[in-house]
């Protein structure tokens, strides 16, 4: 998805438009994704509401993704991303990843292309 750059003049429902022509070109619309970063599993997915990044809790007598939480959130009315502050980078709380670095990171494993 290095094709959906994101500028402070795309809205939120450019934004979310042009991730969902990405991801049915790779014919992942609407399949969940699992992702790993620093240790940590993540779910992606992209349907035609929203665009979700959740960070799933290991060791959990609970079912997996229970709990956990959204780190990244598109939606057609805002743009949500629970990136580390440049004055914390340890929160163990943030997966450091931007939206800009989950597209990435989700067009090089699953686009194919490499």
């Amino acid at each position: 998805m290095a094709s959906t750059k994101i500028t402070p003049e795309t809205s939120p429902a450019q934004l979310l438009q042009k991730i969902q022509e990405r991801f049915r070109e790779l014919g992942l619309l609407e399949k969940t994704l699992t992702l790993s970063h620093r240790g940590h599993q993540y779910l992606a997915r992209c349907d035609d509401h929203a665009f979700t990044v959740y960070r799933l809790l290991g060791h959990s007598h609970l079912p997996p993704g229970a709990p956990g939480w959204p780190v990244c959130l598109v939606t057609a009315e805002s743009l949500t991303d629970e990136t580390c502050p440049p004055h914390d980078p340890e929160d163990e709380f943030s997966s450091g990843l931007t939206l800009q670095d989950w597209l990435e990171m989700i067009e090089k494993r699953f686009g194919g292309g490499g």
